[in-house]
């Protein structure tokens, strides 16, 4: 990593389950519906937490000055160089620590560039239009599609994308 990327931000730690346990059992219901969405199956925190937890990659959590989860969030490697995110919050840790979420986030980012990924991308359902406005106007990722019809009840779901940019 370049120097510009080594120091993490402060309230950024590593995810570990209780973090996930924590922020599944106070999931915003827009990330609940998604999540159904995209598994096919009703939302159970423990089942959401493990599944979380068992993806291979890049797991971090957020934490306040009380040193409760925010939010937690990662990137798996789906090929190689092509990276797909998730994350998992609470309304009030998204509502009260946002700004360390998008720092947290922006910093993953450019590890990840920085380390030789060269596609970072997430999917998300098409209602969720503040996630979509955050992936764009705070992480800088791009629209590359909608696939309609594509949830599990025929919801509407968007891609996004931020390719690595070649070196000067």
């Amino acid at each position: 990593m370049n120097a510009q990327v080594c120091k993490p931000p402060k309230h950024l730690i590593g995810c570990r389950n209780g973090h996930l346990v924590y922020l599944c059992d106070r999931m915003r219901r827009d990330e609940v519906e998604q999540y159904e969405a995209l598994t096919g199956f009703p939302y159970d925190p423990e089942v959401a937490a493990t599944g979380f937890i068992n993806l291979p990659g890049i797991k971090f959590t957020v934490v306040g000055p009380d040193g409760y989860p925010a939010a937690s969030g990662g990137y798996h490697e789906i090929i190689p160089g092509v990276w797909q995110s998730w994350m998992v919050g609470s309304e009030d840790g998204w509502r009260t620590r946002w700004r360390e979420i998008t720092k947290a986030s922006r910093w993953v980012i450019e590890g990840l560039f920085a380390g030789g990924a060269r596609r970072l991308q997430t999917t998300a359902l098409a209602s969720r239009t503040c996630a979509i406005d955050w992936y764009v106007r705070a992480l800088g990722l791009k629209y590359e599609g909608t696939h309609r019809a594509f949830g599990a009840h025929g919801e509407d779901v968007v891609a996004f994308a931020r390719i690595a940019e070649p070196p000067p």
